[in-house]
């Protein structure tokens, strides 16, 4: 359920700051959106962690595994299920192929910066043909060439200190369409926009607060250009130089159909979301002891879960739906041969 409600918070914040852009706009469902330098896409979403060392999240939690449970049971699964290698609180902000960035709202600061792409979202939104998201993999990946990365611990200097405490305040865009974060620091309110820079690969941040800033930056990085009238400006170049090309699906290479196999595709299609296997109810029937039992159709008709009924099923899922559930929920997916036998052996094998 908290995944469920994860979901809708990242469409509700993509659709909300998409739209707050101008005039509406749709946002579909789609794997890799983008936005323009006229209209900012802000995504608060999931993101990788690409690898930051301990100093840039030190005030992040570090996941740990969990036990799965049972809704029909009320009681918890022996089988523990891995945390997702994401982080949780952040904000995307993509102007178009040429500059996206990271903006992590739980350590207030910068901590990518990117071109070429944005992000892909399979994992976390699934695709129309394949359903929900990834099982335990609902983490966005990065498109595109990244040129800077977090490294350290907070390099902003508030009221003569480094950040002692910092604590989110919101995102909002100007007249000109332009986000800017706030959060305060060390008891100071700081605003931050981030900019794409004159030069390929730069870029640069402006803080603005009442307090005195300063900015630890190596010089072969960047450097402060100016400090004046509260608002510090500070101009970056490239840090690092990684390609990212997206989700890679795993795929399922069936050479005889069999039950291992068709387990793998029900959690690689995300087949769990609307069917358990413990017997517990979801949007469709569980797969516990589907097999060869007497299905109630909506027209009061009954049929046994036979094979021919599991493989038409999969594959013509609105042809009969059983009585006390939605019809419309399941989309028809196109699969090879192997892999609809894979599936009906797997449900043939909870008994």
């Amino acid at each position: 359920m908290r995944n469920f409600f994860a979901f809708v918070n990242c469409v509700f914040w993509t659709f909300s700051a998409y739209l707050s852009a101008g005039p509406p706009k749709h946002l579909s469902y789609e794997n890799l959106p983008m936005g323009e330098v006229v209209r900012p896409l802000v995504l608060r979403t999931y993101i990788p962690n690409l690898h930051l060392g301990s100093e840039v999240l030190k005030n992040h939690g570090e996941g740990r595994k969990t036990p799965r449970y049972s809704p029909a049971t009320g009681l918890l699964s022996p089988i523990y299920d891995k945390p997702a290698l994401g982080l949780p609180a952040a904000i995307a902000v993509n102007s178009g192929p040429s500059f996206s960035y990271v903006w992590d709202t739980t350590e207030c600061r910068l901590l990518y910066v990117w071109r070429g792409g944005f992000l892909d979202m399979e994992p976390y939104w699934g695709t129309p043909e394949e359903g929900l998201r990834k099982k335990n993999d609902y983490v966005p990946r990065l498109v595109g060439e990244l040129f800077y990365k977090a490294n350290g611990e907070h390099p902003l200097r508030v009221a003569g200190r480094a950040l002692e405490s910092v604590q989110y305040a919101g995102f909002r865009r100007t007249p000109a369409n332009r986000v800017v974060f706030d959060f305060v620091a060390n008891g100071e309110r700081v605003e931050e926009e981030i900019l794409p820079g004159a030069e390929p690969m730069s870029f640069e941040v402006r803080y603005r607060s009442s307090a005195q800033l300063d900015y630890e930056i190596a010089p072969e990085l960047g450097k402060i250009v100016s400090y004046e009238e509260g608002i510090m400006k500070v101009s970056f170049t490239a840090n690092t130089r990684q390609m990212f090309e997206g989700y890679t699906p795993e795929k399922v290479e069936i050479v005889a159909a069999n039950a291992e196999d068709g387990e793998r595709l029900y959690q690689n299609m995300g087949c769990f979301a609307c069917h358990s296997r413990d017997g517990s109810k979801a949007h469709g029937p569980s797969f516990l002891g589907l097999a060869d039992s007497e299905r109630v159709f909506a027209d009061h008709s009954k049929s046994l879960a036979d094979t021919a009924y599991l493989k038409q099923s999969i594959q013509d899922p609105n042809a009969k739906v059983v009585e006390g559930f939605a019809q419309g929920l399941m989309p028809a997916y196109s699969l090879k041969d192997k892999e609809v036998e894979s599936l009906v052996l797997f449900i043939q094998s909870l008994k």
